[in-house]
């Protein structure tokens, strides 16, 4: 992964293959999660290869064993019948209520504000995500490079803070102290023997890491830095 930089049409950075084709995979069951949110007659054409993360088939070219540590961690899979709730009712999964947040701590309210706006925010959301995961899939920059065209940075932006939020709630991070430990966690080397648990956890943490690191360079280049340190 190398640091976004300007270029004439707006800002490109270089993916590895397993690179692109991870963050793509996320922001789909990103999307799926959003999708899965809205109401029984809508959204319905989610598709199926979307999720889960798990069964990406680990042998591209280029792919260190670290490489593929880091895609099979990617476990967590959309349920859409647990998952499924109407508008204005409590999500069975927390990471939707970040996603989507109630537009006031009264419940009467939020219901009654929900019914106005969570529908567009969802659709925003789900719209930009499938943008960034068609331009990771079909790279439009210079010599391959991903693009992020100038006016569409908020955008872009907004959709890679939705990925660190699902992997934030699903490392449990709520302080800068858990960020600090999920950053330890991520540099270490792997341990001999570990739990199914203690894999998942560590190769997402790396994810987390990736990510992070991808959304600091935009914003790096885009306050007039070169990526971030």
């Amino acid at each position: 992964m190398r640091a976004f930089r300007r270029v004439s049409e707006g800002f490109a950075c270089g993916l590895d293959d397993w690179e692109r084709e991870l963050l793509a995979r996320l922001a789909l069951e990103v999307r799926a999660l959003l999708q899965a949110d809205a109401p029984a007659h809508g959204d319905a054409d989610v598709p199926a290869a979307a999720s889960p993360l798990a069964r990406i088939d680990p042998g591209r070219p280029g792919e260190s064993d670290r490489d593929r540590e880091v895609l099979a961690a990617l476990d967590f899979e959309v349920d859409p019948p647990a998952n499924h709730v109407h508008t204005g009712r409590s999500t069975t999964d927390p990471v939707v209520g970040i996603l989507l947040p109630d537009a006031s701590e009264d419940p009467v309210t939020a219901m009654e504000v929900s019914g106005l706006t969570r529908a567009r925010l969802r659709e925003d959301k789900s719209d930009r995500l499938a943008r960034l995961v068609a331009e990771l899939r079909a790279p439009s920059g210079p010599e391959g490079t991903i693009l992020v065209v100038l006016g569409q940075e908020a955008d872009w932006l907004g959709a890679i803070n939705d990925l660190r939020l699902v992997l934030a709630q699903r490392l449990g991070i709520e302080s800068a102290q858990d960020a600090g430990r999920v950053h330890d966690v991520s540099s270490q080397e792997a341990p001999e023997s570990e739990t199914p648990h203690e894999q998942w956890y560590r190769g997402t943490a790396l994810v987390y890491g990736m990510v992070t690191w991808w959304q600091e360079s935009l914003v790096s280049v885009l306050f007039g830095g070169t990526g971030p340190a």
